[in-house]
C-alpha cells in the first residue's frame, strides 16, 4: 500500500504480534506474519508527525517511523535500520527510547521504539520551568549537562537538535534524545571541534526560552569537562557558527513561510497584498485612499510630508492606525521602479523576514501598489497604530537622564542593534526616534521605518558602522548624558568582539558622529537664516 494512503485506509482493530528484535542473519527485523500495513491503519493508530519522506505513528506504547525510499537511489539506504544502530548505541547509556525493532518492506523503511514517558523540552520550558525552585532547576541543568557530555562520550553528533526532539522525565530525572536519522555515529569520543559544532546546533533553540544565567551556568558546568569552554574566543566562536546557520535557514525557506501567510490579489497592474487576520474594511479604506488621497489629509492627521512619503493617522471603525503612502521623488526614479521591487512590497516583505527571525516590528496589514510610479501617489500601506511619537522620545530622555535606568536602556539598545546584524539586518535609517521603547513588553525595543532595510547573507564593517553612526548621532543630538558614543560602542563590542579592543574604530566612530551632528546644525541654522524670496513679495 502506498504510504500516502495509510492513514486514511481503517480496518477494524484487532490484536497484532509485536515485532522482536533483529536478528544477525537477515535485513526484516519483524516476525513473518507481522502486518505493518495493517497495524498503520488499524483505528488505534494515530498519525504523530508527517514530512515529505516519512511519518511517525503511535500505537498504544510503540512509536512506529516510516519512511518512504520512493526515489530508486533511496532504495540503497535504509534508515530504519540506521536509527537502531544510533539508538541501540545511545540506549546503552539511558540516553534514548529503548529501540526494539527495524525492517524493510514494499519500499518502506521503517524503524520502531517504545514510547517515551515525559514532556517534550519545548512544552516544558514553557509550561514548567518558569514554577520551579532554584534548586530544582539546578538539577534539570545538571541532568542536561549529563545528556549532552553522553552524547559526546558515545560518539555521536546530532545536527537535527529541536526542542521537540528531547524529552524529560521528570520521575527519573533524565533527558533522552529521539529523532535520530540525521545523527552520525563515530567508533570513538567526538573530538573538540565536533563537540564545538554540536552545541552551536544544541544552543540556539535554548537562547529564548531561558535566561542568560541559566545558560552561563550550563556552559559553566560544560567547561568543567571541557576546559576549551573557558575561553570567549571559543564561545564567540560557537554563537557565529549558530547564527550563520540560521541565518543560511532563514533565506532558504524564509519566502516560502511568508507567502503561505500572506494573501496576493492582482487586478491589471494593480497588486494587493494582506495578512490572513486583516480585516476587510481596512482593504476598502487603503483603496479609498489611492483614489482620493486629499480626502485624508486634514492638518490633524498629517504625521509626516516629504517629497517620498506621506504619512498618516486615520481612524477606522474606532481604531487608530497608521497609513504610509510613497511617492515618485523624480521621473528616473519612476523608471528604476519599472524594473525593481517597489518599496511599499519590499517593506513588506521586509517586516515578514523580521518576524520570521524573532525582530519585533509592526507589520502592514494590507499595502497596495498601483503598477503605476507616475502617480502622485503610486503605493500605500496601513499599520497597527503604535505610541511612537513625541510621548515615546520623551520617555526615552527621561529614561537616559537616570543613571542605573540609563545604562540598562544604553546595553539593552547595543544588544538590540548587534542582535539585528546578526540576524542579517542592515536598518540603514537607525535613529532613535525609528525605534519604539515599551519597558512593560516582552520585547523591549520595536524597529520600524523599514524603507532602507535589507536583510544580508552576512553585514560588512561598513554597514554596522553606518547603523552606529545615525543611532549615536540621534542620541548625542539631545545633550542628555555625557559618553554615549563610546559606552554604546563598549556594549556592542562585548558582543562583537571582532571589535573588541579597535580604539581605531571608536575614534572613527565619534569623528563620524561630530561630522553628522555639525552638518545637521548647520542645515538647520540654514533654513531659519533663509529670508523671504523675491517672488514672497
Amino acid at each position: 500500500m502506498h504510504i500516502q494512503n495509510l492513514c486514511h485506509h481503517k480496518k477494524p482493530a484487532g490484536p497484532y504480534p509485536l515485532p522482536m528484535h533483529p536478528n544477525a542473519k537477515g535485513r526484516d527485523a519483524f516476525n513473518a506474519d507481522f502486518d505493518l500495513e495493517k497495524l498503520l491503519s488499524s483505528n488505534e493508530t494515530l498519525l504523530v508527525k508527517e514530512t515529505a519522506r516519512r511519518r511517525v505513528y503511535c500505537n498504544g506504547d510503540l512509536f512506529i517511523k516510516v519512511f518512504l525510499l520512493k526515489p530508486s537511489f533511496l532504495r540503497l539506504r535504509d534508515p530504519g535500520k540506521k536509527e537502531w544502530t544510533l539508538a541501540k548505541a545511545l540506549h546503552q547509556h539511558g540516553l534514548t527510547a529503548p529501540p526494539l525493532a527495524h525492517g524493510l518492506s514494499k519500499g518502506l523503511s521503517y524503524f520502531v521504539t517504545q514510547k517515551v514517558i515525559g514532556q517534550d523540552l519545548e512544552s516544558f520550558l514553557a509550561s514548567t520551568w518558569p514554577n520551579l525552585q532554584l534548586k530544582e532547576k539546578r538539577e534539570i541543568i545538571y541532568a542536561f549537562y549529563q545528556l549532552i557530555t553522553g552524547l559526546s562520550d558515545a560518539g555521536v553528533f546530532q545536527p537535527d537538535f529541536h526542542l521537540n526532539n528531547v524529552f524529560f522525565d521528570r520521575s527519573r530525572g533524565r533527558f533522552v534524545l529521539l529523532d535520530l536519522h540525521r545523527a552520525r555515529l563515530f567508533d570513538r569520543p567526538l573530538n573538540t571541534k565536533e563537540r564545538m559544532d554540536q552545541l552551536s546546533y544544541i544552543m540556539p533553540p535554548l537562547w529564548d526560552k531561558i535566561r542568560k544565567r541559566e545558560i552561563l551556568e550550563f556552559t559553566s558546568l560544560l567547561s568543567q569537562k571541557w576546559p576549551e569552554l573557558k575561553s570567549r574566543k571559543q564561545r564567540y566562536g560557537i554563537q557565529e557558527r549558530a547564527l550563520k546557520r540560521m541565518r543560511r535557514h532563514w533565506d532558504k525557506k524564509g519566502a516560502r513561510k511568508i507567502l503561505k501567510k500572506t494573501v496576493k490579489t492582482r487586478h491589471d497592474k494593480i497588486v494587493i497584498l494582506r495578512s490572513e487576520q486583516c480585516p476587510e474594511h481596512l482593504l476598502n479604506v487603503l483603496l479609498f485612499f489611492i483614489k482620493h488621497p486629499k480626502k485624508f489629509q486634514g492638518p490633524e492627521n498629517i504625521l509626516k510630508n516629504s517629497r517620498h512619503t506621506l504619512c498618516l493617522k486615520i481612524s477606522a471603525k474606532s481604531t487608530k492606525y497608521f497609513l504610509k503612502a510613497y511617492r515618485s521623488s523624480g521621473n528616473l526614479k519612476s523608471i528604476s521602479y519599472l524594473f525593481k521591487t517597489s518599496r511599499v512590497l519590499r517593506t513588506w516583505h521586509i517586516s515578514r523576514n523580521l518576524l520570521l527571525r524573532h525582530i519585533s516590528t509592526p507589520l502592514p496589514l494590507v499595502a497596495i501598489h498601483t503598477g503605476n510610479p507616475w502617480k502622485s501617489i503610486y503605493g500605500a500601506m496601513l499599520l497597527p497604530w503604535i505610541e511612537a511619537g513625541d510621548a515615546n522620545i520623551n520617555l526615552i530622555k527621561e529614561t537616559l537622564k537616570q543613571r542605573k535606568q540609563g545604562d540598562r536602556l544604553i546595553k539593552d539598545l547595543a544588544y538590540f542593534l548587534w542582535q539585528m546584524h546578526e540576524k542579517g539586518v542592515f536598518h540603514g535609517d537607525c535613529k532613535i526616534s525609528n525605534f519604539y521603547f515599551d519597558l512593560s513588553s516582552p520585547a523591549t525595543f520595536k524597529i520600524f521605518d523599514l524603507d532602507k532595510t535589507k536583510i544580508k547573507r552576512r553585514l560588512s564593517d561598513r554597514e554596522r558602522l553606518s547603523d552606529l553612526i545615525n543611532l549615536c548621532a540621534s542620541l548625542e543630538w539631545w545633550r542628555v548624558r555625557d559618553k554615549l558614543t563610546k559606552q554604546i560602542f563598549e556594549y556592542y563590542t562585548r558582543r562583537y568582539i571582532n571589535w573588541a579592543g579597535r580604539q581605531d574604530l571608536l575614534h572613527l566612530l565619534e569623528t563620524k558622529v561630530t561630522e553628522k551632528i555639525c552638518k545637521r546644525r548647520l542645515r538647520i541654522d540654514q533654513e531659519t537664516a533663509k529670508g523671504p524670496r523675491l517672488y514672497d513679495f
